[in-house]
């Protein structure tokens, strides 16, 4: 018998790919956002550290309700574009705008109007953003009801991640280092990547025209209800509480990797422009791998595999002695590794869940579902931004501050912390309780 190649099976056309393109805009924002947005504000607007993160961290409130209320309103959307795909074309645009303004800040004397400013323009960019993401990733399962074909349209959608981080991991530093100012750099950088969103928005929008896309149901439940999915799906809940540490943990080991670099390594942050890249490279090659593993092995086994390993990877670090920084260049291989598959299986296991979630109500309730899981993915990466701000405060990083614990508090964040969130992530899917002999009849069913 011939052996199924790992992307055989899948829907190959030009609807799929137009839809993973859609990815690059997001990957590409979690690459900038994560590593240089706290930077740039402490940096370059002088917002201290805890304030900083506590502006980051407040318009996320706006996404406990505005997330699920768009999964909802998307889920009963009906247009001659579709449910969700009105979705992608107006949030794309709201999303780019908004980031532009977001690093062409004006500079504010008052440290504190200064913040709020920064706040404001960061709560319309999540409103932009929630509009484009929650809506297209409800899309993933509508393209496709099979079990190992979603495994596979993930996979798709990660390498195409991978490699939006490689070119803005690689082409942000260069924006930032030709700049005259870092003020200049940064702006020029949020004019760059708003292209870029806005872009893959409109990708995702026109080459969807003829996709499958499932038919709004008969909708019983009432707006205020619509956190119904954590409480009755229970498998949906872990995959959900998993994500949210793994996105808090990307978040703490990608913030805290340009201040080691400087910090601790005495290196130019330059350097993140190689580092990364490494890691992308590697998240691109093994992506086949993962999908071929989970595939045959199950889901629910690699991706505690990989969340584990992914915790344990993060503490070598610890023990790379002084001036060794050519060890980050495997550490960054393995990191690749394991971190492409805790970000690619729990996102393969959502849309398994939403079949569960139909048998059980009679509802298609993609847009709920993925709104929630939208909403712990980014209120992972926020969270884990203000985590890290209390963290380098506690270590006397920004504001002008030299303690003599600053490096070890660097080192911490970057290792203990970061390992700590993945495992958190590890201990989760370990109540995960959904199974390839379970999903294909749960999909013929309500087919």
């Amino acid at each position: 018998m011939k052996r199924q190649r790992w992307w055989e099976g899948a829907r190959i056309d030009a609807g799929t790919l137009g839809w993973a393109t859609g990815e690059i805009g997001l990957a590409s924002y979690a690459g900038v956002s994560s590593i240089y947005l706290l930077f740039y504000a402490t940096e370059v607007l002088r917002i201290a550290p805890a304030t900083a993160g506590l502006a980051l961290l407040v318009p996320r409130i706006w996404n406990i309700i505005g997330d699920p209320i768009v999964g909802y309103l998307s889920d009963r959307t009906r247009t001659r574009f579709g449910r969700r795909r009105p979705y992608l074309l107006g949030g794309a645009i709201v999303w780019g705008a908004a980031f532009f303004l977001l690093f062409n800040l004006p500079r504010v004397a008052d440290p504190l109007w200064q913040a709020l400013l920064f706040g404001a323009v960061f709560l319309l960019n999540n409103t932009g953003l929630t509009l484009y993401q929650v809506p297209y990733s409800a899309m993933l399962a509508e393209l496709t009801r099979d079990y190992a074909e979603r495994t596979k349209l993930v996979a798709y959608k990660e390498v195409a991640a991978r490699a939006a981080i490689l070119l803005t991991l690689t082409c942000a530093p260069l924006i930032l280092a030709r700049a005259a100012t870092p003020a200049g750099g940064f702006g020029k950088l949020g004019a760059a990547f708003a292209c870029v969103y806005v872009v893959s928005g409109l990708i995702a929008f026109f080459a969807t025209a003829h996709s499958p896309a499932t038919q709004a149901t008969e909708h019983h439940g009432r707006m205020t209800l619509q956190l119904a999915p954590l409480v009755e799906n229970r498998p949906f809940a872990f995959v959900t509480l998993s994500f949210l540490f793994v996105n808090l943990g990307d978040a703490v080991f990608s913030g805290s990797l340009v201040y080691y670099v400087t910090e601790v390594m005495h290196r130019n942050a330059a350097l993140i422009g190689v580092l990364y890249p490494v890691g992308s490279v590697t998240g691109i090659l093994c992506t086949p791998l993962w999908t071929l593993a989970a595939n045959r092995f199950g889901k629910t086994l690699l991706c505690r595999i990989a969340l584990g390993m992914n915790a344990l990877v993060c503490v070598l670090p610890i023990f790379f002695p002084p001036g060794a920084s050519w060890l980050m260049y495997p550490f960054m291989c393995l990191y690749g590794l394991f971190n492409t598959g805790a970000r690619l299986l729990p996102s393969a296991m959502v849309p398994d869940t939403v079949e569960l979630d139909q048998q059980r109500t009679g509802e298609r309730r993609e847009g709920v579902i993925f709104g929630l899981f939208v909403f712990a993915q980014q209120t992972g990466f926020a969270a884990g931004g203000f985590v890290l701000s209390l963290l380098l405060t506690l270590a006397g990083v920004g504001a002008g501050l030299a303690t003599p614990g600053r490096v070890t508090g660097i080192v911490i964040c970057f290792t203990a912390a970061a390992a700590v969130l993945y495992g958190l992530a590890f201990l989760a899917i370990l109540g995960y309780r959904l199974n390839h002999s379970q999903i294909n009849p749960l999909a013929a069913e309500s087919e």
